[in-house]
Parts: C-alpha cells; structure tokens; sequence
C-alpha cells in the first residue's frame, strides 16, 4: 500500500472516531430537549431569554455541524482512497456521498438524508441572521437518521479492504 494510502486510511479511521464522539454529543443535547428531540422545547429554548437554555440549543447546531461535516470528509477521504476519485483531488460533497452509493457502502436513503443536512448545514452558515430553529431541528434528524449509519458502513469497508 502506498504511503498515500496508508494515510488516508490513518486520517478515516481518526476521523471516524471523532465524528462518533460528535454524534454520541449531539444525541445527548438532543436528549436535553425530551426523549424525542421535543421541537417545540427546541424552538422555545433557541428563542428564549434564558441564556443557559440558548446555549443548549446552540450545542445542537454544533453537535450537527461538527457530525455532517465530519461525515462528509470521510466520504471525500474514502473516495479519493479507495480509487472512485482522482487521487489528490478532493471530490466535492455530493459526487463523494454519490460514489460511496454507487459502490455499495451507504444506502439510497442514507445518501437523501447526508445530502440534505449537508445542503441544510450550507445554507444556515450563510444565513444565521434568519436561521430558523425549526430547520436546525429537521436537519439534525437527518444527521442523526443518517451519520451513524456511514460511520458503521465505512468502519465495516476500512476493515474489510484495508
């Protein structure tokens, strides 16, 4: 294996780790907001006066932040080494999670969900003087539903082939 490949797989396993460590995170701040992930305590707490409460629903924006963008660079590294994508050349979001589809490791519903909480993530970057708490609410279920699921597939691909 080359020395470029004994890296990225280095860099996936690392980053697998990592991401677990924000999802197990964002799953417990969620926790904070009811067994369900209560929107409308959500929405109250994003809303509210209460600094303490704003500052657990700012943890969830974080937690899902942190958890779709860690997941699409482990989709990126792991198309780049197991050769769906150029080497060097980093794929952009959608043609990553697009390749680890098309070659088995996540399914079509796994990719729907990746892909809108990313484009979610996207857009509450770039306009979070109207970020509404409802849509940080939909996209961390999406995160939730689906992160986990990539993590398990790309753990379960790395050991198998590498």
């Amino acid at each position: 294996m080359s020395s470029r490949k004994e890296l990225l797989v280095t860099v996936i396993k690392q980053r697998l780790l990592d991401t677990s460590r924000h999802v197990v995170t964002l799953q417990a701040a969620c926790a904070g907001f009811g067994e369900d992930f209560d929107l409308q305590r959500f929405v109250a707490a994003w809303k509210g006066d209460s600094q303490e409460q704003r500052i657990a629903a700012y943890a969830i924006q974080a937690g899902y932040e942190n958890s779709i963008n860690g997941a699409i660079k482990i989709a990126q590294e792991l198309s780049e080494l197991a050769g769906w994508t150029p080497a060097n050349q980093e794929p952009n979001s959608n043609e990553a999670l697009r390749k680890l589809r098309e070659n088995g490791v996540i399914t079509a519903k796994t990719l729907a969900r990746l892909k809108d909480a990313y484009e979610d993530r996207s857009k509450l970057q770039h306009d979070y003087a109207n970020t509404l708490a409802r849509d940080i609410h939909e996209a961390t279920l999406a995160t939730l539903g689906a992160v986990p699921e990539l993590l398990q597939e790309v753990r379960l691909y790395i050991t198998q082939n590498y």
